[in-house]
């Protein structure tokens, strides 16, 4: 790159640098960990003051990468130009680099206005090497031999990043899990508290997925400014993700979240997280050169897995609604959900289990509103989770002051008891593909003996039941069976369920276990099942004394049907 110099009078000297405090900016944290940072301005002409925001020293394959960012402020009450000095750093040894401005650059500053101007450079070089100073410098090259003037030199010692396999020692620098904090280089308004750190499953691999919570501390909107997070192991580094990526301001004293995906198979691999700011360079063939100054260490002991704003999870009470992270916005205020069933179910060929959680949604507003999409994860006593597969819905809308209730299946081992169960409802739609728990509570599976919980919302009973046996004459089965089941169904509430919801199923058996028969009644339908009796015919070779009567519930999984058996008697 070929720089332009320019000539420019200077229609003052100054004697003395003056360095002229600003406001301090605090982080707003627990009183434990409370901290300030002090920002000094230097004077660089009549109106100008500059600090320093970022100073970059980072070796490289091609060299080692000078960037510096500084901040003009203009103090006047008239527009003024950013003067044409040169701009230089000064290593620990006396070596001068020259900094070449960005392109970006704006040229005019307004009154009481704040801007921000990028310099940078790539030394041929690839020793270690520290940078002590910024200076400014007004150069005449048209005379001869060219005169210099420094106009006024900064300390940068203690500001230089460099790179992102750096590592921050400043005690104030250093954050723990349960700290809160803010990023003073970008504002001092918005304070960060770390709140959840799990894995996740996506198409491009498991990575790990880090959330803060945002709080705008000051007294006028703000918008969340860009700000990165890295992983750390060793000498590894992981370059996190922000997922959020439309504009969110907060109003003053609202909270929002930000989420970072990194890429690390295990969280377990990760020893602390590194807070950075973005900074871009254009060059004078257009061209951006980005990088990112460290700022913060997060140490990631104690680190949770779920969200830290959420209750301590309690044992949940069946039909009670469940409370929702306030936050998310998943699910409207007026909708109340709950949970009416938690039980667990054989497979029909074996293999395996099923847990079947049914949640009621109440809609207690107005209007038709939307079924609200919302993810499950069901975590046994030993820490493993499973996900749970929503049932196949035709609705779409929630009727006002109706009940709607759909189911989850959860597929999970044979060996599995129920108990010690951990329910986790999931925001998959924020930013998909990734999810975000907004409700968990603990839970079991409820008791096989109550029947009152199959089929809900139907109450399903069976009165009297009546057989009759008559023996065949001719070719054939030597006896046939004339089996009525009077059935007494309710609905509770006014709650409705979707065509694809379970199915009862009855089955007979004979003295040996062996199935004579058995049929599949739905709820809902032109052929659904309704109080009164239900006629079941068929053959058989022997005679039998004694039928056994099963009842079964029947839900269709992706692996296959299960069934819960409901009720056994013998006819």
């Amino acid at each position: 790159m070929k720089i332009h110099w320019k000539k420019t009078t200077i229609m003052f000297i100054l004697a003395v640098s003056l360095v002229i405090p600003s406001a301090s900016f605090h982080v707003a944290a627990d009183e434990k960990y409370s901290q300030s940072y002090t920002l000094s301005r230097y004077q660089l002409t009549e109106s100008l003051q500059v600090d320093v925001k970022s100073v970059l020293n980072e070796p490289t394959s091609e060299g080692t990468r000078i960037g510096a960012v500084v901040r003009y402020y203009n103090a006047g009450e008239r527009l003024v130009g950013v003067p044409e000095y040169e701009v230089r750093v000064k290593t620990n040894e006396g070596l001068e680099y020259i900094m070449r401005p960005s392109q970006a650059n704006a040229r005019n500053i307004q009154p009481k206005e704040t801007i921000e101007l990028s310099y940078f450079n790539v030394v041929d070089r690839y020793d270690v090497f520290a940078l002590d100073e910024l200076s400014w410098s007004d150069v005449d090259e048209f005379v001869y031999p060219k005169v210099e003037k420094r106009i006024i030199s900064l300390p940068i010692a203690d500001l230089e990043w460099k790179g992102d396999k750096a590592n921050l020692s400043d005690p104030a620098q250093i954050k723990q899990w349960q700290d809160t904090f803010t990023i003073p280089m970008l504002t001092d308004k918005i304070q960060y508290q770390p709140v959840s750190l799990n894995e996740q499953n996506t198409a491009n691999g498991i990575k790990t997925v880090v959330g803060f919570l945002a709080t705008n501390i000051g007294d006028k909107p703000i918008t969340v400014p860009d700000f990165r997070i890295n992983g750390k192991s060793g000498n590894k580094v992981f370059i996190g993700e922000r997922l959020e990526q439309d504009e969110l301001i907060l109003d003053p004293g609202e909270k929002n979240y930000v989420h970072y995906a990194i890429p690390v198979k295990s969280r377990a691999e990760l020893k602390n997280l590194t807070v950075l700011t973005p900074e871009d360079f254009v060059a004078d063939d257009k061209t951006h050169t980005s990088y990112t100054i460290g700022r913060l260490m997060i140490n990631l002991v104690g680190a949770t897995n779920s969200t830290r704003l959420l209750n301590p999870l309690g044992s949940y009470e069946l039909n009670k609604p469940i409370q929702f992270d306030p936050i998310s916005q998943l699910i409207r205020s007026d909708i109340e959900v709950s949970m009416v069933d938690l039980n667990m179910s054989e497979s029909a060929g074996g293999g395996f289990k099923a847990v079947v959680a049914k949640f009621k949604l109440l809609n207690k507003s107005g209007d038709s509103v939307p079924v609200p999409s919302f993810q499950t994860v069901l975590t046994i006593a030993n820490g493993k989770k499973f996900s749970g597969t929503r049932q196949d819905t035709k609705v779409d809308l929630l009727i006002p002051n109706i009940s709607y209730v759909i189911y989850y299946t959860y597929i999970v081992p044979n060996s599995e008891t129920g108990e010690r169960l951990t329910m986790e409802i999931l925001d998959g739609k924020k930013v998909e593909p990734y999810n975000f728990t907004i409700a968990a509570f603990k839970t079991k599976v409820m008791d096989t003996t109550d029947s009152t919980l199959a089929f809900y919302p139907f109450q399903v009973k069976i009165n009297d039941t009546s057989l009759q046996r008559s023996f065949n004459v001719g070719n054939g089965p030597n006896y046939s069976y004339k089996l009525g089941v009077a059935f007494d169904i309710k609905l509770q509430d006014e709650i409705v369920v979707d065509q694809s919801f379970s199915k009862l199923r009855l089955e007979v058996a004979d003295a040996s276990n062996r199935i004579m028969t058995s049929k599949v009644y739905s709820f809902v339908g032109e052929k659904k099942l309704v109080t009164g009796t239900e006629i079941l015919t068929f053959d058989a070779d022997t005679l039998e004394a004694t039928l056994t009567l099963r009842l079964y519930e029947v839900i269709d999984t992706p692996f296959g049907e299960v069934r819960k058996l409901v009720q056994t008697l013998k006819e």
